[in-house]
């Protein structure tokens, strides 16, 4: 009986909401974008990439505009999400619909939709080149900045004063948003706060303020120093400031997630460290890299044996190690030290030099070039590069 009743509920309720959404498509040439928001990265780099797209004239999808359907609850940065409505809306083109029964039937006609081509599925894939281009989209008014300004100065961070942003992920964010959930396939990104402190105190001897963003629910470093906010544990935070402190940073230190992916919208370069998966790399135009290692066995295996086999593209590092016993390894203090150095001092306009210069060029013509998933538009580390030589050419 209560499959019955599922069954023909579904069916009444695609009967009133099929009508409307053909003739919005047929009438207005509209397509709709079922807008994915509970998510940090994916509201970010989703919606980002979208509207350069659009900017650029690079949407060739046989519509004349497009719809925005979006949740009125579980947003997972509000102040980013009212930033791209605005946007949006400002473009006549386009617009935002919200309502939490809405989206509801979309996720529940999902395959129907599809099916009608309606549905415009908006994501981003590691391989897209428009994030490098340095297109820009939201930003912020003289009146978020003045506000966003007065609160850094409440954190001992004065107008004049550098920033540098680090990021260590954990598994604390995901648990508090659904503790019931078994997350574990996320583990693999994770990193320890602690093997940051030999960097951070290098940040702070060249002069920078350093801010530690993220979840409010992470471990402390424990680290006492006027020039270390740990803004994440602190009273300040909040959505707008994640988003401010993101475009307001020289520069970020930190692996790729939501609180670091935001990056790309103001162009703030970004150094990724214990970087994920393999085949995987950072997508801004300044970013750079270095990887977690992998082992199996407790032997550390080279990327250039296994760049060629797409069983290991995997974005579960559950089922890595269930199906090969294969496992990521964190980059160590130092690692992440000598990553800093350099990021800053390429960033303060150091040049790699001729050798390193060939170097780079027989990675990319010799290893990213067998990447079946990305074209790694950033350069890795040079100096990460030059001691794991061999575990890419």
């Amino acid at each position: 009986m209560l499959f019955f009743l599922k069954k023909y509920t579904k069916f009444f309720l695609w009967g009133i909401f099929s009508p409307i959404l053909i003739y919005v498509f047929t009438q207005k040439k509209t397509k709709i974008i079922v807008w994915r928001v509970d998510r940090f990265g994916h509201l970010a780099l989703n919606t980002h990439l979208f509207l350069i797209r659009q900017k650029l004239s690079l949407n060739k999808e046989g519509a004349d505009r497009y719809m925005f359907l979006a949740p009125r609850k579980n947003i997972s940065n509000a102040f980013l999400f009212n930033m791209f409505v605005e946007y949006i809306r400002s473009n006549k083109f386009d617009s935002v619909l919200t309502s939490n029964f809405l989206y509801y039937l979309a996720q529940v006609f999902k395959t129907d939709l599809e099916k009608t081509k309606i549905l415009y599925q908006m994501e981003y894939k590691s391989r897209e080149k428009e994030f490098s281009l340095g297109v820009k989209t939201v930003d912020f008014g003289m009146n978020h900045k003045e506000k966003a300004e007065s609160i850094l100065l409440k954190m001992n961070i004065h107008p004049n004063d550098k920033v540098v942003s680090v990021y260590a992920r954990d598994s604390s964010f995901l648990t508090s948003v659904n503790g019931e959930e078994d997350w574990g396939y996320h583990d693999y990104r994770d990193s320890d706060i602690g093997n940051y402190l030999k960097a951070i105190k290098h940040l702070i001897k060249l002069g920078y303020k350093v801010v530690r963003i993220g979840s409010q629910y992470s471990k402390s470093l424990n680290y006492e120093s006027e020039n270390y906010i740990e803004y994440n544990l602190s009273g300040f935070k909040s959505d707008f400031m994640d988003v401010y402190l993101a475009s307001r940073s020289e520069f970020i230190v930190g692996s790729r997630s939501g609180a670091t992916d935001v990056s790309l919208i103001f162009g703030t370069p970004l150094l990724v460290v214990n970087s994920t998966t393999f085949m995987e790399s950072p997508l801004g135009k300044k970013d750079l890299f270095i990887q977690k290692k992998i082992q199996k066995k407790n032997e550390v295996l080279n990327f250039k044996d296994i760049i060629d086999k797409e069983e290991y593209y995997l974005f579960s590092g559950l089922e890595l190690k269930n199906k090969f016993n294969m496992e990521y390894i964190e980059n160590t203090e130092n690692e992440i030290l000598h990553a800093v150095i350099e990021m800053n001092n390429k960033l303060n306009g150091e040049e790699y030099d001729t050798d390193q210069k060939k170097l780079l060029n027989r990675y990319f013509n010799e290893f990213c070039n067998r990447n079946k998933w990305s074209n790694r538009n950033a350069p890795i580390s040079i100096g990460w590069l030059q001691e794991n030589y061999s575990s890419y050419l």
